[in-house]
């Protein structure tokens, strides 16, 4: 008969390599994890800073041209655990395979949860949207290239997921361009099609989320909107610190009854270049992400507008469309049908922060046993065990710990076919 230490380390060594084994989303986002303590007195919350902006000034005098640097935020939240949580009897331990079946369900299912969870946040609060009707998974894909090059962000690893259905449409397209060539067969057991198309490494994934539609609600803006870059602001009596998050405007409206969470809209304004603030000729698309009241939407990115007489030099620095949004402006939405998502971002637009507990400490309590790892991808995995005389019954708690945030949502976003 397996002792209960050698099922709880099979349980957990099947479970950790099935993790390992699985398409795992957090190797295509920055990952990190602050320091434990700071997150304890911090209620689980971090600030980040983000790119900064610069004014580039002509001539030889500029005195009095001087300005100020405008650090913006935004809030990393780490979530709560993800667990799995078992009791048996002692008549339910005697086979191994079973505990062994166990741990690689228990597993897929961490790896589900963690796929499943960065797909929907790209989904919600990513703000990029289009809809296609191409038949080349190439240009398919090369509708996101565009959008995002002409908006000059930042650009480092690009990543496009898609769906299972179009995946049938596109894959064999994208996977005769020779993308594969070189490259070890292993490599391409985790749904990876493609390499450098459109310079997007393409996957398939058959985790992705709906992007529910519905007939635009047709609302209006109330009054002509005027935002500008913040950073955090010292209060000079108590000398608190306020953060803001960068990403995020309310919009007053007509009526907003008719819109969800997650929704893509328009509001008349262009998307201009982050760089030289070039008019992309294309409409900035917006994501909502909340509905404070029945009159108002909360949108990413926040719109800052070129021609705002409000702005300083500096704050028309960090403009992402071409004029402001006035009042009367329909809030029209894009996503008008259920259309199954395909996902695109750029690998450090999405952040996944890991947690750890102390586990030294747990292992020192009366009858409990902890097993903890750091898996490929730095995250932590732990399991905590027991046993209870009384009834002869056996627990464990398998559980990883992390929580995703959308730091740029301009640099991610929803494709769908048409």
């Amino acid at each position: 008969m397996a002792t209960t230490g050698k099922i709880a380390e099979v349980l957990f060594e099947n479970a950790l390599e099935t993790i390992e084994d699985q398409t795992m989303l957090v190797d295509m986002c920055e990952r990190f994890e602050p320091d434990a303590g700071n997150m304890q007195n911090s209620s689980n919350v971090v600030w980040r800073p983000v790119e900064q902006q610069a004014v580039i000034l002509d001539g030889w005098d500029l005195t009095g041209q001087e300005s100020d640097i405008v650090e913006e935020t935004y809030p990393a939240i780490l979530g709560t655990p993800k667990n799995d949580f078992v009791k048996q009897r002692a008549d339910d331990m005697r086979d191994m395979q079973f505990w062994e079946r166990r741990g690689k369900r228990s597993g897929m299912q961490q790896a589900v949860e963690l796929n499943k969870t960065i797909a929907d946040t790209i989904k919600t609060q990513g703000s990029l949207y289009y809809s296609s009707s191409a038949t080349s998974g190439y240009n398919f894909i090369a509708e996101a290239q565009a959008l995002m090059n002409e908006q000059q962000r930042t650009q480092t690893d690009r990543y496009f997921v898609l769906n299972d259905r179009d995946n049938l449409t596109f894959g064999a397209d994208l996977a005769g361009r020779q993308t594969l060539q070189g490259r070890p067969e292993d490599a391409w057991k985790t749904g990876q099609i493609g390499q450098n198309v459109a310079e997007f490494d393409v996957y398939t994934g058959s985790f992705l989320p709906t992007l529910a539609g519905a007939a635009s609600p047709a609302a209006t803006v109330t009054g002509t909107q005027s935002f500008k870059p913040e950073g955090g602001s010292v209060d000079t009596a108590s000398g608190i610190v306020t953060n803001v998050d960068y990403r995020s405007a309310v919009i007053p409206c007509s009526d907003s009854t008719g819109y969800v969470v997650g929704d893509k809209v328009t509001m008349g304004v262009n998307a201009v270049g982050a760089s030289d603030k070039t008019d992309t000729g294309q409409l900035r698309t917006f994501t909502v992400v909340a509905k404070p009241d029945g009159t108002s939407i909360t949108v990413y990115p926040k719109p800052i507008a070129l021609d705002d007489p409000a702005l300083s030099t500096l704050e028309k620095a960090y403009a992402n469309i071409d004029t402001r949004i006035t009042g009367a402006t329909v809030i029209a939405r894009l996503n008008v049908a259920d259309d199954k998502t395909n996902l695109f971002w750029d690998k450090d637009a999405v952040e996944v922060l890991s947690g750890n507990i102390p586990a030294d400490l747990f292992s020192s309590f009366d009858g409990m046993k902890v097993i903890n790892t750091t898996m490929s991808n730095g995250q932590s995995m732990y399991m905590v065990y027991d046993g209870n005389v009384a009834d002869m019954t056996f627990r464990y708690r398998m559980f990883t710990w992390w929580g995703v945030t959308v730091r740029d949502p301009s640099r991610c976003g929803v494709a769908v076919t048409a």
